[in-house]
């Protein structure tokens, strides 16, 4: 059968695990020191600085541009929307004193001060199929129509044939 080894050979067992595991930390630890002094040398390197300070400048610059850009836009649409509403006052406010045929047209906004153009809106998804409904053993319509009509249905086997009074109180 299994021999269960002895204290000594687990002794042993353990100290060489021990002992390998140490050595792969201290390998590890190499290399992690190795790549920290390598990127210690990269950020203190003058002409990395110089890009890393290139790029924040740039980004910068388009950081900006892009918000006054942002915010006229905005103003353009605040302006609109109160030119709009003021259209709407005086509408509301002739209206409720005029005839409604003498109310006049609405004035177009001005041409500069149009909305950007957008893209358009993708298209709705297609609506979902109903499925079919099954028809196996029920008959067609046909046969259901005639039956309404008033045409006598075929009884189906094992069953007994309804009394002819009482086909005869249905239809009524």
């Amino acid at each position: 059968m299994f021999a269960m080894p002895t204290d000594a050979e687990w002794d042993s067992k353990l100290k060489s695990f021990l002992k390998r595991t140490g050595d792969d930390f201290k390998r590890a630890a190499a290399d992690v020191k190795k790549e920290a002094e390598r990127l210690m040398k990269e950020v203190q390197d003058p002409e990395r600085q110089a890009k890393v300070r290139e790029g924040v400048q740039e980004a910068s610059v388009w950081a900006r541009k892009t918000a006054q850009e942002l915010a006229s836009l905005v103003e353009v649409g605040v302006k609109q929307a109160e030119g709009a509403l003021t259209e709407v006052a005086k509408t509301l406010k002739t209206t409720a004193t005029k005839p409604v045929d003498e109310v006049p047209a609405p004035t177009p906004t001005p041409v500069n001060a149009a909305p950007p153009k957008m893209d358009p809106p993708p298209p709705p998804a297609p609506a979902p199929k109903k499925p079919a409904t099954k028809t196996v053993g029920r008959g067609t319509k046909k046969a259901a129509a005639s039956t309404k009509a008033g045409a006598k249905a075929k009884k189906p086997l094992g069953k007994k044939a309804a009394p002819a009074e009482a086909e005869d109180s249905s239809e009524e």
